[in-house]
């Protein structure tokens, strides 16, 4: 993982690719440390953005699934 100036790039060893998240998506990455669930960091976003409240779920949903594809992160399931 690389910062620069509030953006990231995170490299993914195994498949020899980087992901580029910009401002929002940098809030979603530093978000999922495993103690909240998404439903949780979708929460706070709407609550800390409550003018753009409709457009975060889908976003947060897309930048989610994107980090899942590249290989970035996994899903934890908790029971």
């Amino acid at each position: 993982m690389e910062d620069m100036d509030g953006e990231l790039l995170v490299y993914n060893p195994n498949t020899a690719t980087t992901l580029h998240l910009n401002g929002p998506s940098t809030v979603v990455w530093q978000l999922l440390t495993g103690e909240y669930s998404l439903a949780t960091i979708i929460t706070s976003l709407q609550e800390a953005y409550p003018d753009q409240a409709a457009q975060i779920e889908p976003d947060v949903i897309a930048t989610v699934s994107d980090m899942l594809e590249q290989g970035v992160i996994q899903a934890v399931v908790s029971g």
